[in-house]
């Protein structure tokens, strides 16, 4: 009975920590990792898996849904099956540390052992195992940089991608898109052909 009541104590303390920003920083710290000032999480704390204390995030860093911090290597498990450490189960784990002024895209998963320098963006879906370096931009399997930091801005103002729009309220940010990209006379021109 007692098992039952700390499992569901378990599972509502880690549902509270997943409310906020503020929440799941705390959480994490109290299991051990080091979260910078500034940084925001929009994963869930499993991200930071079953060794929060082995990862460390500098300040200002923003974490986008879906990321997986991974500090442990689960096949050894296949080979502590296999008995090739005879009775004595082993664990291949590493710590992973992260800078200042790190963007980590969607889908994101960093390997055990990596270091990610300052300034640094990782793109959605990238599966980091080496270290990435400050003030560049890594995508891909593995993620490997592709630019600096510099000519992602560049290139961003050049393609006319970048829009006054942090911190707007959802109305006024709405109609400024919709505007923008002439959705309402895209939605009415299809409402008429219907």
């Amino acid at each position: 009975m007692a098992s039952i009541f700390s499992r569901i104590k378990k599972k509502l303390e880690r549902s509270k920590a997943n409310k906020n920003w503020a929440n799941k920083n705390a959480y994490l710290i109290s299991k051990g990792a080091v979260i910078g000032k500034g940084t925001r999480l929009n994963c869930n704390i499993d991200a930071f898996g079953s060794e929060p204390y082995l990862i460390t995030v500098g300040e200002k860093c923003l974490f986008a849904a879906d990321i997986h911090l991974i500090t442990h290597d689960g096949g050894v498990a296949m080979l502590n099956f296999l008995d090739y450490f005879g009775e004595q189960h082993m664990d291949s784990i590493a710590p992973i540390t992260i800078g200042d002024k790190v963007y980590i895209g969607t889908g994101a998963y960093v390997m055990p052992g990596v270091t990610i320098g300052s300034n640094v963006i990782i793109g959605a879906g990238a599966i980091v195992t080496k270290d990435i370096p400050d003030n560049v931009v890594a995508v891909g399997v593995p993620a490997k940089p592709i630019e600096s930091i510099d000519d992602y801005c560049r290139h961003l103002q050049e393609k006319g991608k970048l829009f006054p729009t942090v911190g707007m309220p959802y109305e006024q940010k709405r109609a400024y898109f919709e505007e923008k990209f002439s959705l309402n006379k895209k939605a009415a021109k299809a409402e008429k052909e219907n």
